[in-house]
């Protein structure tokens, strides 16, 4: 007995000898894996944080040049504009022959009362270009130079738009058009022109060219290499520390691991954890479906609740037509949530199986048009325009007109929330003993993604943000339940067409 003891404790011994080896052993493969990762990181990083300060800087740069450049086409917007208004009324005696000096001269005094810095003033006529140093305003060599710097540059970064032409050949050919240009290269600058035409009857080209856009450049480089050397001494403390931590943990997780694996192991054997966990499914689908009708809700409320917010205060102030206005915003806003909350009442009906449909004769333009009529300027927020091709000899189908209106506000509201100033057209036509009804728009369209779950519960596509994800699964429930049938068709970036089609009512001519 006792040698029966003696065998089972040494068993015991080699088993937790064993077991310490690997801890042992763990533990130095993920010092020596932790070790090497912190090394290639910190070599990524110096590797590509130069990569990002340099795309940071194009970002930023491509940004205030675009708007620099926005300003200066205002800026010389107006100083055309004023400069003919002067020549129109005669001021300074102004003639043909003297308008480029007339305009460089003027446009010392006037950019200075703008407070303009570092640019440079030139004009376009035959002779050639005439340029004036904004900074101190006078003529000089300093201003030449800087448009010839200039031109040089474009004529390397543009040199493919300028079809062989220098650039200021290029802007002498051009000088009738309205243009501009920035470059990143050197120091950075940025040309725009005009031709004062527009204004006057004089047919002169008037520009500004702004140099030294980019000297922020050398600031970037500065801050970023300030910014990696605090990066590396973060993530060496960072590192040291936590590797400390890592080696203690790594213990206890094998330890967790096992016994989690071993509790797994036995519990995926019993069948009723299958059956949990399709419960646990389902209740997360549920959960996320409150969520987002939730969500939903919120939005028309939040509205309703700040145009009332706003009636009182006009109300208060007298202002009735604004009352008004706010009122029917929140109607609209209330048929918004109603809608929503029919939606989701059939999808509980369709569950529960208590849908029940009241077929009968029904006039199809009419609903169609009622239907518009009642949603159309509620539903519509991205400013499409409708169109209804039905003919009037159409025969009636046999239909619920209530369900079917569910499904004509759900195709609707689908196409006008995909579509902006687009059109939404409402096709019918007659099909043997059905009708087919097309709703087509010239949306983004639904991608090969999404196109084979669109008619699933709650599914509400990998890039939309918003619905309850049940339109669809309801209006295929009510088309197949008439006996028809409803089927999609659609390109990204062109548009869908959803058909479906409902039986002639008995009795009519088909």
């Amino acid at each position: 007995m006792k040698k029966e003891i003696s065998k089972s404790h040494s068993l015991k011994r080699r088993l937790l000898i064993a077991l310490i080896t690997c801890l042992l052993t763990v533990m130095i493969i993920c010092t020596a894996l932790f070790e090497a990762v912190y090394r290639r990181t910190t070599d990524t990083v110096d590797d590509h944080f130069g990569k990002l300060t340099d795309i940071a800087y194009d970002e930023v740069t491509d940004t205030l040049c675009a708007d620099d450049l926005e300003c200066m086409r205002g800026i010389l917007n107006c100083y055309c504009r004023e400069m003919s208004y002067e020549m129109n009324q005669g001021f300074g005696g102004v003639t043909e022959d003297d308008i480029s000096t007339y305009l460089a001269t003027r446009a010392g005094s006037y950019f200075d009362d703008i407070y303009i810095t570092k640019d440079i003033f030139f004009v376009i006529d035959n002779d050639g270009i005439t340029a004036v140093d904004l900074f101190d305003g006078r003529h000089g060599t300093d201003a030449d130079t800087v448009v010839k710097n200039a031109f040089e540059t474009f004529e390397k970064t543009e040199c493919d738009d300028l079809d062989g032409l220098s650039f200021e050949e290029y802007l002498l050919s051009n000088k009738d058009l309205a243009d501009a240009r920035y470059t990143k290269e050197g120091d950075g600058y940025i040309i725009v022109w005009k031709n004062m035409s527009e204004f006057s009857g004089h047919s002169q080209c008037v520009g500004l060219l702004s140099n030294a856009c980019v000297h922020w450049k050398g600031q970037m480089k500065s801050a970023s290499d300030m910014e990696i050397g605090e990066l590396h001494d973060n993530m060496d403390l960072l590192f040291r520390k936590y590797t400390i931590v890592m080696l203690s943990a790594v213990g206890g997780v094998l330890v967790l691991f096992i016994i989690i694996a071993a509790v797994l192991s036995k519990k995926l054997s019993d069948p009723v954890v299958s059956e949990h966990d399709m419960l646990v499914e389902i209740n997360e689908m549920k959960t996320t479906f409150l969520s987002d009708a939730s969500h939903e809700l919120k939005t028309p409320l939040a509205a309703m609740s700040g145009y009332a917010q706003n009636a009182e205060y006009d109300l208060e102030n007298g202002s009735t037509d604004a009352v008004k206005e706010k009122l029917k915003r929140i109607s609209s806003e209330a048929n918004r949530m109603a809608l929503m909350v029919t939606q989701i009442l059939d999808a509980t009906r369709i569950e529960e199986g208590r849908l029940v449909l009241d077929p009968s004769p029904c006039d199809l333009d009419a609903l169609v048009r009622e239907t518009v009529e009642t949603y159309f300027v509620v539903l519509n927020k991205n400013n499409n325009r409708l169109a209804l091709r039905i003919p009037l000899d159409l025969p009636k189908v046999q239909a619920d007109s209530a369900r079917m209106q569910r499904v004509f506000v759900n195709l609707i509201s689908n196409s006008l929330k995909h579509t902006h100033n687009g059109t939404i057209l409402i096709r019918a036509e007659e099909e043997g003993s059905e009708i087919k009804v097309t709703v087509k728009d010239t949306g983004c369209g639904i991608s090969e993604e999404d196109l084979p779950h669109i008619w699933e519960r709650y599914y509400k596509g990998k890039h939309s943000e918003t619905g309850t994800g049940l339109g669809l699964f309801i209006c295929r429930f009510i088309v197949e339940s008439h006996g028809g049938k409803i089927w999609v068709e659609s390109e990204v970036g062109k548009g869908t067409s959803f058909m479906l089609t409902l039986p002639v009512s008995p009795g009519q001519t088909v």
